[in-house]
């Protein structure tokens, strides 16, 4: 075969082989490129997985965009022979890397959280690998790794595989190499993402001890070992990690599925937590001086920080933001660089402290100051690249356009940044940073303005929001930004209640099926009808395919993580929204609602101390901010410490003079055994003229143990579909008649049963 040509492929040498076909690397003569290049096996006598699953598998690995994924060119077929086209990776594989002894701890880390990250991936989009294991990673030039072969170990691998490559195959689904298998898959039976969790674990344990975690040597013993024994914690084999990453380990090695981590999300998470703790204890394997320092040769996170208002007016501050927060969502598109979102980041607008303190504070490698300058129709940005640790300059730049050009230039500057810290940019990412439009000066301005003004949550912000959006798109009816802008501001007017749900979410949805229309690879667009789906048309499945839409298409979203996991919360789905939340935190640490919302995903878990923990954590960023005071008196009154409830629901209405605070100290009254005290207030809300929520209401029944009137409200909850209602399976203030048909009646017509 080699020098054979199919298609415009010339083939160069095999470099792989096994029970699908044979891979080669080929030389591409019409891009003039090498390519890896797997050809379907046909030889008669080799096990023949049909041409149907090779195609299947084409589309499954095509739909994989990560920069630790082996990337998908083409496939096709040629007189009958069926090849796929995929990226050429170099270097060598973790299993060759491995016999030359195990990794420093730091090491080690770094090339998990690649690997979790690449899981985090597949997972989302209905991915299992199956087959993770050393021989399948590829480690590439500058620390960058490559996660190979994803779909192919569901099919049987070819005989006469060596001992230390040795899988399992036979019927059903018991297919694998079994010193990485988790106990679930060499039992046959039905494997999830957490089944590549185990194999990750088997991983990092071999990277950081040189050993595998169970070593017997007939393939027998080895089964028993691993469906029987607990692995040895690498502690106890006189090698020297940090606690957590010991624990980690160990929790990624557990038996039973539902004890290892939720998520390969939740796994990244605590990886990073790890890898960014400079004085954790023992790091490093034996042998290690201890912890390595950044070297500067690659930056994996960054803050953007605001960009300084060179024009002096005030007038322009909305300008400024607007690129600060521009800048922060172009970085963001580079998905192998975790940027901090734009909430953390304006937390240090006018603030001056050492860069390092505030790269400690919210947990980056690298800090993007600067400057912005506008005069008439240019604009100018100058930006600087610290390396935050050592405070020590790297690159700095200055770029001037037309405003007619301005997102080019935005785009510019982010190239630029990530060339200069060396991340691996994808073509994917290159072709989203390469999608820039002229954009009208007049309509640009006005989106920034109604972002500016969105951004204050006020009722009177939010509504001046929506008049600069709809000015933007008057002068520019095909800027898809300002669609999503509007169909944003819309949904945070139902959502805070300050407008009658069905309008609010009817126009939500307008705006953002517009802005769909016309870009449909648009995060911020998919996260709207992700709301709109999710509060008000209550379609569960279509509202979880655009919120994942959504962190998929931009992975530093941390605002499609927080919708995301108020959706896995509301329907029961515990551990995920904790992992996700967790995500959208590490994202965004500073923001109030991130927060929040990580404290109100205690609440519907029924872990309440963790919950009121968490929102006086959130109430040290901020001591006004009513909805963690609100929400950690909900806390406190599951907990039965009504009259500090109570004293939290009375602060959080003098804060923001809501209903929402008002019903819950009803809720409480009722269920402290103070009836009188509820019905006086219930009385005195609903006599109000503004919207009061049908659902609150009728919670506050439930406490006074009126259930027929309760029914009513929670009927003229359902037919308003007020937002309250997305709630109903999980909410504790609703557990009095869940044992009542009519409630189950609620949960059928919802599609929540």
């Amino acid at each position: 075969m080699i020098g054979k040509k199919i298609s415009r492929y010339r083939l160069i040498r095999e470099i792989g082989e096994g029970g699908m076909g044979v891979v080669y690397q080929a030389r591409d003569e019409h891009l003039d490129r090498d390519v890896a290049l797997k050809v379907l096996r046909s030889d008669p006598g080799a096990p023949q997985p049909g041409r149907s699953e090779f195609r299947r598998e084409a589309r499954v690995l095509s739909l994989l965009s990560h920069p630790s994924i082996s990337t998908v060119f083409d496939f096709d077929s040629v007189d009958g022979t069926e090849f796929l086209v995929m990226e050429l990776v170099e270097g060598p594989s973790l299993e060759t890397r491995l016999r030359e002894g195990p990794f420093p701890e730091r090491e080690a880390v770094e090339i998990a959280i690649q690997i979790a990250e690449a899981l985090v991936a597949a997972h989302e989009a209905g991915v299992v690998h199956r087959d993770l294991k050393p021989g399948n990673v590829i480690l590439g030039p500058r620390g960058r790794v490559k996660l190979l072969d994803f779909g192919l170990a569901l099919l049987c691998p070819a005989a006469g595989v060596s001992n230390e490559t040795r899988s399992v195959a036979g019927a059903g689904r018991i297919v694998g190499t079994v010193p990485y298998m988790a106990p679930e898959q060499l039992l046959g039976r039905d494997v999830n993402e957490r089944s590549d969790l185990y194999s990750l674990g088997a991983l990092l344990y071999e990277m950081t001890t040189g050993k595998r975690p169970f070593g017997a040597q007939t393939s027998t013993v080895l089964v028993n070992e691993i469906l029987h024994r607990p692995a040895a914690s690498p502690g106890t084999l006189g090698i020297r990690l940090s606690p957590g990453l010991d624990g980690l380990i160990l929790r990624l090695l557990e038996k039973d599925p539902a004890q290892r981590p939720a998520s390969a999300a939740e796994v990244v998470f605590e990886l990073r937590a790890i890898a960014l703790d400079p004085g954790r204890e023992g790091a490093g394997h034996a042998g290690d001086e201890g912890t390595q320092a950044f070297t500067g040769q690659t930056i994996q996170s960054i803050a953007v920080l605001p960009l300084e208002n060179l024009s002096r007016d005030p007038e322009q501050e909305y300008f400024a933001d607007g690129m600060t927060e521009a800048l922060i969502t172009n970085l963001a598109q580079i998905r192998s660089l975790r940027v901090v979102s734009r909430t953390s980041a304006m937390q240090y607008k006018g603030v001056r402290r050492p860069l390092p303190e505030i790269a400690r504070e919210l947990r980056v490698e690298g800090i993007l100051e600067g400057t912005v300058a506008r005069f008439g129709d240019r604009v100018r940005i100058t930006a600087q690249l610290i390396e935050a640790a050592a405070d020590r300059h790297l690159w700095a730049g200055s770029y001037e356009r037309d405003l007619r050009d301005v997102l080019a230039l935005q785009s510019e500057v982010a190239c630029a940044v990530a060339e200069e810290i060396r991340v691996q940019v994808s073509p994917q990412d290159k072709e989203r940073l390469g999608e820039t439009r002229r954009v009208d000066p007049h309509a640009y301005e006005a989106y920034l303005r109604g972002r500016y003004y969105w951004n204050r949550r006020t009722e009177d912000g939010i509504k001046k929001g929506i008049e600069c959006f709809r000015e933007a798109i008057a002068k520019d009816p095909a800027y898809a930004a300002a669609y999503a802008g509007l169909a944003r501001a819309y949904d945070t007017l139902g959502t805070y209640s300050f407008l009658e749900p069905g309008e609010a979410f009817t126009k939500a949805k307008e705006a953002a099926d517009r802005a769909l229309a016309l870009d449909e690879r648009l995060s911020d667009a998919h996260a709207s009808m992700g709301g709109v789906l999710m509060n008000h048309l209550w379609d569960w499945e279509a509202a979880e395919r655009s919120l994942r839409r959504a962190v998929a298409l931009d992975p530093n979203n941390a605002e499609g993580y927080h919708w995301y996991t108020d959706f896995l919360s509301a329907m029961g789905r515990r551990d995920e929204a904790l992992a996700t939340i967790r995500r959208g935190l590490e994202l965004d640490p500073m923001s109030l609602t991130m927060n929040v919302t990580m404290g109100l995903t205690f609440f519907y878990a029924r872990r309440y101390d963790e919950a009121i923990a968490q929102q006086r954590r959130t109430l040290e960023l901020d001591p006004t901010f009513a909805p963690a005071v609100r929400s950690m008196g909900g806390a406190l009154e599951q907990k039965g410490l009504y009259d500090e409830a109570i004293a939290a629901f009375q602060k959080a209405a003098s804060l923001t003079n809501d209903l929402a605070s008002a019903s819950l100290m009803a809720h409480t009254y009722a269920i402290s055994g103070r009836p009188d005290k509820a019905r006086a207030l219930l009385t005195e809300l609903e006599s109000e003229k503004r919207y009061l929520s049908p659902y609150s209401i009728a919670a506050v029944h439930v406490a006074l143990g009126e259930h027929d009137r309760a029914f009513e409200r929670l009927d003229e909850a359902y037919r308003t579909r007020d937002r309250g209602m997305v709630w109903a399976k999980v909410s504790p203030r609703l557990d009095p008649i869940r044992p009542d048909p009519r409630f189950t009646s609620i949960l059928h017509r919802m599609k929540l049963a």
